[in-house]
C-alpha cells in the first residue's frame, strides 16, 4: 500500500473563497504555486508539501487544517481519504 498526503475534502475552494481573492491565478500566486499546479492539486487530491508551506505563509493555515493522510490505489487516481477531523 501506498499513501498520500490529500487536501481535506472541499478544503481548496474554502480556502480561496475565505481568502477574498477573486480567481485561482491569484490564490495560486498567494500560495507560492503555479495555477496548473493548483488545477492540478484540485484534480487529484493530492497535497504536497509546498502548498502546505504556501498556504501557511500566505494564511496561517496549519498541516492538520489542511491534510490529512490518503491511501493511494491502483484502479482510483483519487486517493482515498483514511483520517478525518
Amino acid at each position: 500500500m501506498a499513501y498520500q498526503m490529500v487536501f481535506k475534502d472541499g478544503f481548496l475552494d474554502r480556502a480561496r473563497r475565505m481568502s477574498g481573492l477573486k480567481s485561482d491565478a491569484a490564490f495560486a500566486g498567494a500560495i507560492g504555486v503555479s495555477e496548473s499546479v493548483l488545477s492540478k492539486a484540485k484534480k487529484t487530491g493530492i497535497c504536497t508539501p509546498g502548498m502546505v508551506v504556501g498556504l501557511h505563509l500566505a494564511f496561517g493555515f496549519t498541516p492538520g487544517e489542511v491534510a490529512t493522510v490518503g491511501e493511494l490505489h491502483s484502479d482510483n487516481p483519487r486517493p482515498q481519504q483514511l483520517l478525518t477531523a
